[in-house]
């Protein structure tokens, strides 16, 4: 096995288990509110209104040749800067989104809080793609 199939295969294997942990989480989570609640909101479903806005696209050219199999992925071509998407509660992941950024998404909206975000109501998450990652602010409407 090559460095680089290695270090593919590890990367993706402990970004798993990190994206995994706090997903399941918040489904646990989001199951005992549908037993105690019939209006709650289904699992990959926004709980609260709100608005995704761009921030910025980066890609890292050096990772890319690196660690790739396909070392010209070049930068995310879901996303790009100053794209803006309003979603309103019980919205499920629209054709063509991102689902790991979706899951992101779905799982800020759905906290009441967060660590150290800019205000009751916005935050800034970053898609969990390491090579070509997407910047996104999310206003809770």
């Amino acid at each position: 096995m090559n460095r680089r199939h290695f270090c593919k295969i590890a990367s993706l294997a402990a970004g798993a288990i990190g994206l995994n942990a706090f997903p399941a989480a918040a489904l646990s989570t989001q199951r005992a509110a549908t037993t105690s609640s019939p209006s709650a909101t289904a699992p990959g479903h926004i709980s609260r209104p709100c608005r995704v806005s761009g921030l910025r696209r980066e890609c890292h050219l050096d990772l890319q040749s690196l660690y790739l199999d396909d070392p010209d992925t070049g930068p995310c071509t879901a996303f790009k800067s100053g794209d803006v998407f309003t979603f309103d509660a019980d919205a499920g992941r629209p054709d063509g989104f991102c689902p790991r950024l979706w899951d992101l998404i779905v799982a800020t909206a759905s906290q009441t809080s967060c660590a150290k975000a800019l205000s009751e109501t916005t935050s800034i998450i970053s898609c969990p793609d390491g090579t070509r990652p997407v910047i996104v602010r999310i206003d809770l409407l």
